[in-house]
């Protein structure tokens, strides 16, 4: 059997505590793996529970001049963390962050596994629970945080790539073992 390799990283910028130990993770994960590292960015509001985030403005709705300086933003926050990093890519997403990671992973194929800042339990993330996103991604996704650096949650898919994450011997769970109400694990 042919085990497929680590191909592209993506990653859902956050510029947070939570989003800064995920972009540590990705960004050391493309360069161990020696992949392009894509910078997903979403302006979405702060970490909410999933139950009291309403439905947020589509990013259409911003002026050019808010989007360009978003952009912008963005790309000097994370140029300085790249250090010599040059395979990285920056997306300035304007649609919903479920749909867009999607059509990123199986039309444009610009990842194969995606890095997601976890700022705690049950956030709001596209449609539904940060949790139950990553569950449903078909791709290994692995969550880092909410509490500490070298806290990682991973979905089904990536509980078969734990070597490969760089993950072996690490602080690292399933999310099917989170208690999203209670905050701990299992």
């Amino acid at each position: 059997m042919t085990v497929q390799g680590i191909r592209g990283v993506g990653y859902c910028a956050r510029m947070t505590r939570a989003g800064d130990w995920a972009f540590d993770y990705a960004l050391d994960l493309a360069m161990h793996h020696d992949v392009r590292l894509e910078v997903f960015f979403f302006p979405s509001p702060p970490c909410q529970p999933h139950e009291a985030r309403g439905r947020r403005g589509e990013l259409g709705e911003l002026p050019e001049e808010k989007r360009i300086q978003m952009e912008k933003d963005v790309r000097l926050y994370y140029d300085q963390l790249l250090g010599e990093f040059v395979n990285v890519g920056f997306r300035l997403c304007e649609g919903d962050e479920e749909p867009e990671l999607r059509r990123c992973l199986l039309v444009r194929r610009e990842y194969d596994v995606l890095v997601l800042p976890y700022e705690g339990y049950r956030c709001q993330f596209g449609s539904g629970s940060i949790e139950e996103l990553a569950e449903s991604m078909s791709c290994p996704t692995v969550l880092v945080g909410p509490e500490r650096a070298d806290q990682f949650f991973v979905n089904t898919a990536a509980g078969h790539w734990i070597d490969r994450l760089d993950l072996t011997g690490r602080d690292w769970h399933h999310l099917a073992d989170v208690d999203v109400h209670a905050g701990f694990v299992e």
